[in-house]
């Protein structure tokens, strides 16, 4: 079994329920809600085949974060950030 992790961008943010409740302006009690930006995606899967087939479509659907000169690892500068890890 493999484990795909892939980093994507221009994710657009999802309105989330923290599970608090706080006062609104208006003085009643309401959920709270905060901004979140779900950018990495992460999948099992049972063999090669299928982590590509995955892959293939995560990129149809997102664009793949790539390294950033300044900002990561120079290694890690132009390259799409995809991490395949074997599980049990």
């Amino acid at each position: 079994m493999y484990r795909l992790t892939v980093h994507v961008t221009d994710v657009p943010r999802a309105e989330v329920r923290t599970g608090k409740k706080i006062k609104n302006a208006a003085g009643k009690w309401v959920d709270e809600v905060k901004q979140k930006i779900h950018n990495v995606i992460s999948y099992e899967c049972k063999d090669r085949k299928e982590v590509a087939r995955k892959l293939g479509q995560i990129r149809t659907k997102y664009t793949i974060l790539k390294g950033i000169a300044g900002q990561h690892k120079v290694s890690k500068v132009d390259k799409e950030f995809i991490q395949i890890s074997n599980i049990k």
